[in-house]
Formats: C-alpha cells, sequence, structure tokens
C-alpha cells in the first residue's frame, strides 16, 4: 500500500462554515459536526446530503458549539457541545434526544484558551481533551485528559512540556501525542521515539510497536526562514534565536479511524498553524491494531485528514478562499 493513490470520488457537502469532525456510522451513513453552523448534518451512505438532524440552540436535541460526535450504534449519535457543556444522545429514526451534563471544570481550561488542540469521544461517552497549561522559560504544560459521567476524578494519561511560542505549540519539538478510537487509545512515546502504545478503554496494554521512519527535515519556516507560513517577523526572529531541536518530532498526530487502523501524521505543521485537523497533504503512515504496518499515505494538497473506513477517507478541503467542504476519497491499496 506504500504511497497509495488518493482519488476523489463523492461531491463535496454543501452549506459548512467549519466542520469541527466527521463520524461514520456503521452502514456507512456520515455525521458532520460544524461548529460554525451550529448544526449536526448527516448524508446517506452514498453521500447524499439529508440536511441537519440537529439545529442551533438550547433545547433538547440542539447545540451551540458541537465540536466532536461518535456512533453508538447504527441509529444513535452521541455529540459533545461546547457551547452547553453536554453531551447529547440522539435517536436518529425518532428524533428523541437526551442530554448528560459534563462537567464545567473539566472543558472550561480549554473553553477559556480559546482553542480546541485536541478533542475526542467515545460511544461510551468518555470525553478527551488536551489542556493547556503553565508556560515557563518557552516551555508549556500540557495534558491529555479524559473524563466520564460518574467519575469524580479526571483521568491524565500523558504529560508533557511542549516548546511553545506565544502559547502556540512547536510541532518540530517532540513530545507524547495521544489518539484516540472507539475501543482503544493510542501514545507515543514520550522521549520522541517512534514508537507507540495501544491500550484498551480500561488502560490495559495490548500491544507496543516501534517503527524505523525518520523525522522529515525541518522546513524554512520551522527554522524562521523564508516567507512560507506569513509569520510574523518577531516570530521569525525567536525561531532563529531558539535554534533546531536536537531531534525533530518524527510524528505530529494521530487518528485512530473507524476500523481501528493507526494512522500516524509525519508532516509537522508550521508554526502559528496547528489545529485539531492537522496538516493539509501530510504524509501518514498506517497500522493495524496490532502494529502491523501497512504502507504510507500522502493526501492531495489541501486536504486534512479526519476519518477513515475501508478503501475510503474522509477529509477536509479547504479552497482557495478559505471556504471548507468534505470530501470522501478511495485509497487504492487500501
Amino acid at each position: 500500500m506504500a504511497r497509495s493513490v488518493a482519488r476523489r470520488r463523492r461531491r463535496r457537502g454543501e452549506e459548512l462554515v467549519f466542520p469541527a469532525d466527521v463520524a461514520v456510522g456503521p452502514d456507512g451513513s456520515v455525521a458532520i459536526a460544524d461548529w460554525g453552523l451550529a448544526e449536526v448534518i448527516l448524508l446517506d451512505p452514498d453521500g447524499e446530503w439529508l440536511g441537519p438532524v440537529m439545529t442551533r440552540g438550547e433545547g433538547p436535541g440542539e447545540v451551540q458549539a458541537p465540536a466532536a460526535l461518535t456512533w453508538v450504534d447504527a441509529n444513535t449519535l452521541l455529540v459533545l457541545d461546547f457551547g452547553t457543556f453536554r453531551l447529547t444522545t440522539l435517536d436518529l429514526p425518532s428524533r428523541a434526544a437526551s442530554a448528560t451534563a459534563v462537567d464545567p471544570a473539566f472543558m472550561s481550561p480549554v473553553f477559556a484558551s480559546g482553542e480546541v488542540t485536541f478533542v475526542a469521544l467515545q460511544p461510551d461517552r468518555t470525553v478527551w481533551l488536551e489542556f493547556p497549561g503553565r508556560i515557563e522559560d518557552g516551555w508549556e504544560e500540557r495534558s491529555f485528559v479524559r473524563w466520564s459521567p460518574g467519575t469524580p476524578v479526571n483521568d491524565t494519561v500523558a504529560r508533557s512540556r511542549a516548546r511553545a511560542l506565544e502559547r502556540t505549540t512547536l510541532a518540530a519539538w517532540p513530545r507524547p501525542l495521544v489518539g484516540v478510537g472507539a475501543e482503544t487509545r493510542v501514545v507515543s512515546d514520550p522521549g520522541g521515539r517512534y514508537e507507540l502504545t495501544v491500550s484498551d478503554h480500561d488502560g490495559t496494554t495490548l500491544v507496543r510497536f516501534c517503527h524505523p521512519g525518520e523525522a522529515l527535515p525541518l522546513s524554512p519556516a520551522e527554522r524562521g526562514e523564508g516567507a512560507e507560513g506569513r509569520m510574523p517577523d518577531a516570530w521569525r526572529s525567536a525561531l532563529r534565536e531558539l535554534g533546531d531541536p536536537p531531534k525533530p518530532a518524527i510524528i505530529s498526530r494521530i487518528v485512530v479511524d473507524a476500523d481501528g487502523r493507526i494512522w500516524v501524521q509525519r508532516d509537522r505543521p508550521l508554526p502559528g498553524t496547528a489545529g485539531p485537523h492537522g496538516t493539509p497533504g501530510a504524509l501518514h503512515d498506517v497500522f493495524l491494531p496490532s502494529g502491523r504496518f501497512l504502507g504510507s499515505i500522502r493526501l492531495p494538497g489541501d486536504h486534512r485528514l479526519l476519518e477513515a473506513r475501508g478503501h475510503r477517507v474522509w477529509t477536509l478541503h479547504t479552497g482557495s478562499l478559505d471556504e471548507s467542504s468534505i470530501a470522501a476519497l478511495e485509497i487504492e491499496g487500501l
């Protein structure tokens, strides 16, 4: 499957503003959480637009800022809403909805920072966030934390010291990263080695494996050189003064898809462009949950990986005018 080619197969969605998350159901139906529209939109298995199943509001079955969603089963969606601090379980055939409050103390640190860098949701209503922290001497304390209803204490799964510039994490410096699937989580090595640990929901290690991949070369923008990235001059000066990391980060993001496969993003986001959706046109190494390496895939430019099932990959596509759309790509050999 090495260097398989992706080709567009489905028309893009319509009337999207800021798609925050995509989830693929057991029958191939696609749910989209659009933060900007404050809607949850449904596509049928053929990619046909079925319209919103949740719209803006504070009542049952309504949302303010949907950030993540997942399928509980073929007829049930679970949606995390940052605007109302709650989880909504939506039965699609009846449109009946029930809500579970999320501890404001859990969500407030991320909400107050103004930037969601990592969020994940599991069918059992476990919510995952990356917390910002204290900055000292150019290093920021970061932690991946999970919460679930009825749990009195938040569970910190991974901590790190991230090299930061004005509260923006610099991806060239290695740190542990987390990817979350429906039943498993994947954590990268805190020392920067290309080593991944796959655990079940209770934290029991299922497999730990290494890969011989090397870090991609630093780009001029990561060194504060050239015009790439449209960075302020003060940032360029700070990056040049900082110098290169002793060992550049080998990976920058982990995605666990609907089949449990592990997608490891190799390209690092440019300084100042980090976000929850990764780097456009990035190279990904793909592994089975067992750790078996399947191959590497580079997505087309301006496409960011959101989800995958079988031979199909769903991406966030950003156009020349910064317009957002969801594209479904067929991957040869996957």
